[in-house]
């Protein structure tokens, strides 16, 4: 089941951003490291502050996964349509619960989220060599918007 995240869930949350953190390390190791997340920062989250949500995939009293998502605002660009967005700033599986749908079912409470919220769109980023996860992002709807790139100086 898919509910939101408590206060209660922080122990679990750290293990799954260590896990999240340690494969983004893994593919990019010149720019991510493993780590654990911010406790300050998760306990915002959770409490719902600057327009954050967090949602927790439950399994019988065990969280599996989460996401978490903002709403914020495009640019005060005159060149930008002013609109309001949802932006799915993580999300992340236990290992063994991958491709059981999990992802799907937060990504899809993330939609309603946002739609409840009056967003435009959602929005998110992923790294190009986590193909799993842009895999499941492109099944869902997702499309490609813009591309980053970047250059070692060294």
């Amino acid at each position: 089941m898919i509910r939101k995240a408590t206060q209660n869930d922080l122990p679990k949350l750290e293990e799954l951003y260590f896990l999240l953190f340690e494969q983004m390390a893994d593919y990019e190791p010149y720019y991510r490291k493993a780590t654990h997340q911010d406790q300050h920062f998760l306990r915002s989250v959770i409490a719902e502050e600057n327009n954050f949500a967090a949602f927790v995939y439950d399994l019988d009293k065990d969280v599996k996964g989460f996401a978490i998502v903002q709403m914020q605002e495009t640019l005060p660009y005159n060149c930008f349509v002013p609109l309001k967005y949802a932006y799915l700033i993580d999300i992340v599986v236990e290992v063994g619960m991958r491709r059981k749908g999990i992802g799907k079912a937060l990504i899809n409470q993330v939609k309603i989220w946002a739609k409840e919220n009056k967003a435009d769109y959602l929005e998110l980023q992923v790294l190009m060599k986590n193909k799993d996860a842009a895999a499941l992002y492109l099944r869902e709807g997702f499309e490609i918007f813009s591309q980053s790139m970047r250059v070692r100086i060294d």
